[in-house]
This record gives C-alpha cells, sequence and structure tokens, in this order.
C-alpha cells in the first residue's frame, strides 16, 4: 500500500514539474513575442525612412540630369545655334 502512495506522489511531482516547465515557458514566449512586436516596428520606421531617402535621392538626380540638359541646351543657343534646331 505505501508503495503505490510513493509512485502516486512520484507521477504527482512529475505532473507539477511539467506544469511549472510549461508556465516558464509560456512566460518566455511571451516576453519574446514583446520583444520581437518592437523589433519589428523599428524596422518598419527604418523602412520608410530607406523610401523616403531613396525616392528624395531619385529626384536629386533627375534634377541633375534636367540641369545638365538645360546647361548644354544654352551652351548650344549661346554659340550660335538657332533656337529649336537640334
Amino acid at each position: 500500500m505505501l508503495n503505490r502512495i510513493k509512485i502516486v506522489t512520484a507521477l504527482l511531482c512529475v505532473l507539477l514539474l511539467f506544469g511549472v516547465l510549461q508556465i516558464v515557458s509560456g512566460g518566455l514566449f511571451f516576453n519574446a513575442l514583446k520583444n520581437d512586436k518592437e523589433v519589428f516596428g523599428n524596422t518598419l520606421i527604418i523602412n520608410n525612412q530607406k523610401s523616403a531617402f531613396d525616392a528624395s535621392w531619385s529626384y536629386l538626380l533627375q534634377t541633375r540630369n534636367t540641369l545638365n540638359l538645360a546647361g548644354s541646351r544654352f551652351a548650344l543657343d549661346a554659340t550660335g545655334r538657332a533656337p529649336g534646331h537640334r
């Protein structure tokens, strides 16, 4: 009889240990989820800033090309070529 009580007690202790481990791992999981949410938020902000920077850089390049073209046309017109002729 005493033998069965020791086995049942041991099984209950193992079950309790697994329950505690489950609670601890769940807590760690939710902590990791919270940290990942913050990291993903920061990544989203950085990606938006990069997109804005890339768009600004593209507009600057287009402006430079337009100014170079206008300068070339002005230089050609100043050398005596008639306006409108290419």
